[in-house]
């Protein structure tokens, strides 16, 4: 029986980075395709255990990169980003609230998890948030999952791991948590109905969700 959902932030409920690249392009008259790899790798990683900051990072990006582009800049269009939402998911989490126990495990940046609290008030909905910039590491190392469950003081056979990224996911089921790779909240609705969360029934989007 699932008695905790954990969920990944970004991708999964809201934008992280994808997406920045839209308002990038016209500051920048570039492609947007070539935006977003910029803005992955080692420094990325950096910023999300905490050990450079926000402003660092972008820093390093535009030097790198030789953008003619302010820092300020760059930030907002991130924050700006950060007001979308993945179609369909915030309707999935407000009705698993009443049911399971909802846990938020993030590979993200203490700057950006600062603004996004502000943003979205339906975070309050999780019993638990897990970030890399609090735990000093990410989700692709399996001791992450270890600290969560001791944590939360559950087997990992009673949780349920939701995650886009198919290398998350591998090492959540290594670990022993049953995981679904989101690609969409159709699809994640149906199968958390095979996962045993059969109070979870997706409707045509006009409809919304009947839980």
């Amino acid at each position: 029986m699932v008695e905790c959902v954990i969920f990944d932030l970004s991708e999964v409920l809201i934008p992280g980075l994808v997406g920045v690249e839209k308002e990038l392009s016209r500051y920048l008259g570039i492609p947007e395709k070539e935006i977003l790899p910029c803005f992955e790798g080692r420094m990325r990683d950096k910023l999300f255990l905490r050990q450079i900051s926000e402003e660092v990072y972008i820093e390093h990006i535009i030097d790198q990169k030789g953008w003619d582009i302010s820092i300020e800049k760059v930030k907002q269009a991130i924050r700006n980003n950060f007001h979308n939402e993945i179609e369909g998911s915030r309707e999935i989490l407000t009705a698993l609230a009443p049911r399971v126990d909802l846990v938020l495990l993030s590979d993200h940046a203490q700057e950006w998890v600062s603004y996004i609290r502000t943003a979205w008030p339906f975070l309050s909905l999780f019993q638990h948030t897990f970030f890399s910039f609090e735990l000093g590491r990410m989700k692709d190392d399996p001791q992450t999952f270890h600290i969560v469950l001791n944590t939360l003081m559950l087997s990992p056979a009673s949780c349920l791991f939701i995650d886009d990224n198919p290398g998350n996911v591998e090492i959540a089921e290594a670990v022993g948590i049953p995981s679904i790779r989101f690609l969409d909240a159709k699809r994640l609705a149906e199968q958390l109905k095979v996962a045993d969360l059969k109070c979870v029934q997706h409707k045509n989007p006009q409809q919304g969700h009947d839980f």
